[in-house]
């Protein structure tokens, strides 16, 4: 997307695949066909970003990953995500500077890299039992244990 995007230039209609480029487990890339708003190049993270609108929707597609967690984010690339109806972001936890902008809030706990739905994770290294994992516990102790260093003294 971000090179048909470069090439067709602010205001050009594209049509290309986006995301699940690192990580396809959950959801294949999808098809992304709008009208490129805005090209930022530059950023140190994601190194090239475009705004795409499809319909009345707005849709950042970045060439490397970043994460959006200042209103800066947005407004560098022409979006005010203070008067946005909606603004929907992929972080593990909503950020001070984006808690500050919202009305409202939701968090989607959806399966990948940052998925925070504790009983959905596959342990594969803990001993069990294991609050609060593990319902069947009758009693849990969850007092302070100081653990000792593993670096020699």
């Amino acid at each position: 997307m971000i090179q048909a995007a470069l090439d067709s230039g602010v205001g050009g209609k594209v049509k290309a695949s986006v995301g699940a480029a690192v990580d396809d487990r959950f959801a294949p890339p999808i098809l992304l066909e709008g009208i490129v708003e805005s090209i930022y190049k530059g950023d140190v993270h994601a190194e090239v970003e475009v705004v795409v609108r499809v319909g009345s929707i707005r849709v950042i597609v970045t060439k490397k990953r970043k994460p959006y967690h200042r209103e800066k984010d947005f407004t560098q690339l022409g979006l005010d995500p203070r008067s946005s109806d909606i603004l929907v972001v992929k972080i593990g936890y909503l950020v001070p500077e984006l808690y500050d902008l919202r009305g409202d809030w939701i968090m989607a706990l959806t399966p990948g890299g940052v998925d925070q739905d504790l009983e959905r994770l596959n342990y594969k290294r803990v001993q069990r039992p294991l609050f609060p994992l593990d319902k069947e516990m009758s009693s849990v102790d969850l007092s302070t244990r100081w653990i000792s260093s593993s670096i020699a003294q």
